[in-house]
């Protein structure tokens, strides 16, 4: 396969520079940018408004509590002091002796209330809008207890669902000790645990299980739509290359190999980089409206970032690595490169520029039959169909980013299907070049397969 970038620096240099220094171009990649960042924010803040619970202001409003699977550990909380009510029975309790070791509870107060009647206890001088009641009675045999939010009250209801879980822990490690149970005894009791129940070879990992259905279809959606948007402009612009007047002198001094590369990789190179500004401008307001937002409404947490930590933790020891990431982004810019270099080979079919719509089928095609085999394949559990796709050109690129990151595929395995798809790349670009040089004399022409073929064979 002979291979000439002659004339490739230059070509790519005045492409992107056409394209990019426009003001279109700019004003499009900002004004997105900042409606996108700008949206997520103020989803992040409505989210935490209607996340906070509705308060009643005739009656304090109560959180029955027990130890559940959902409860977060308290690195920090925003009751500053809590009224005791005890019913039990069993005699006071000291909740702060027993939570000075827990650094969320330094600041907190604990106080009793001689009495049972909630309202009156919340017209108590002591009661701000920090203040949390916990009520403890006996019924049937059985210890109930819950915690009470005041009227106005500024705690949200998961950081009172975290507190209370940790007052039942105290408060069983409390019953235990009157039980006359030693000391060992009753830190054996109270130890936290777990159980997971799963089938041998059944992945029982919830956050891969929810990453292997959704990350290939982010990736599909983006590389879609960003071939959507470059592919035609692509397409036009090579097949107006060749009705130039002056295609066959640039052609004396430049391969077409190179002018194929550098004016596919100038468009390439603006389009990966708009949209990861688009992205940055994403996960900058994902973060950012976080951070307003629990500025706002104190305790409040994105579900997405609490998903992204949670994921962070559970998948592969090589997932989300530098290197991971690196690889997947090289990986990806190479598999837009190739079906970039697809429209470009479209864009060579076609004898003038308004004929270019008719070619996209040519680019169409192969990405919407390998994004549906990529996306529904593996959803059926076919792994051998996974391991054969990762080498094609046309399926690899809606598969291996996502297994890298995910940790399915190892740091040497990606290097190595990183250089299959710039060996397609480059045979894409060889093919383009021959193909476009091949058919500059056939401008206004019909143009058969059965011409192409013999531009390639040579016989045209």
């Amino acid at each position: 396969m002979k291979f000439n970038l002659r004339g490739f620096k230059a070509v790519f240099g005045f492409s992107f520079k056409q394209s990019a220094d426009t003001l279109s171009f700019k004003v499009t990649t900002v004004l997105v940018a900042i409606l996108l960042a700008g949206a997520l924010i103020l989803v992040n803040i409505f989210g935490a408004r209607s996340a906070k619970p509705e308060e009643d202001s005739a009656a304090p409003a109560p959180i029955v509590g027990e130890i559940t699977d959902n409860s977060q550990p308290l690195s920090a909380v925003l009751t500053e002091n809590i009224i005791v009510l005890d019913e039990s029975g069993l005699g006071p309790i000291d909740f702060a002796n027993q939570l000075k070791g827990n650094a969320a509870f330094g600041a907190v107060k604990f106080s009793s209330y001689e009495g049972s009647d909630i309202k009156e206890a919340a017209e108590s001088s002591d009661v701000t809008d920090k203040t949390l009641f916990l009520h403890i009675i006996k019924e049937d045999g059985n210890y109930l207890l819950e915690t009470i939010f005041p009227p106005e009250s500024l705690i949200s209801g998961s950081e009172a669902d975290s507190i209370l879980n940790q007052l039942i822990q105290v408060f069983e490690a409390f019953k235990m000790e009157k039980a006359g149970l030693a000391e060992n005894q009753v830190s054996l009791f109270t130890q936290s645990g777990g159980y997971t129940v799963s089938s041998l070879g059944e992945d029982e990992d919830i956050a891969n299980m929810v990453v292997k259905m959704l990350a290939p279809m982010a990736f599909s959606f983006i590389l879609y739509f960003m071939l959507i948007f470059y592919g035609q402009q692509i397409s036009k612009s090579v097949s107006g290359e060749k009705t130039s007047k002056l295609v066959e002198t640039l052609l004396v001094s430049v391969r077409p190999e190179a002018l194929i590369a550098g004016k596919v990789l100038a468009v390439a190179t603006q389009g990966v980089l708009q949209f990861t500004i688009w992205i940055i401008a994403l996960i900058g307001g994902l973060y950012g409206g976080n951070i307003i937002a629990g500025s706002m409404y104190p305790g409040y947490t994105n579900p997405v970032i609490t998903f992204i930590d949670l994921l962070k933790d559970t998948i592969g020891q090589s997932a989300l690595s530098l290197p991971a990431i690196l690889i997947s982004i090289l990986f990806f810019f190479f598999g837009f490169l190739f079906y970039s270099l697809l429209a470009a080979l479209a864009g060579s079919m076609v004898s003038k520029p308004e004929d270019a719509a008719s070619t996209q089928g040519i680019i169409m095609l192969p990405i919407v039959v390998s994004f549906m085999l990529s996306y529904f394949v593996p959803l059926s559990g076919n792994e051998s169909f996974t391991a054969v796709a990762r080498y094609i050109p046309f399926t690899a690129p809606f598969i291996v980013p996502v297994d890298l990151l995910t940790g399915v595929v190892s740091i040497p395995h990606g290097l190595l299907l990183l250089a299959v798809m710039i060996l397609f790349t480059a045979i894409m670009v060889n093919l383009s070049g021959r193909i476009f040089k091949g058919l500059i004399l056939y401008n206004g022409q019909k143009i058969t397969f059965r011409t192409i073929k013999g531009v390639l064979s040579g016989k045209q």
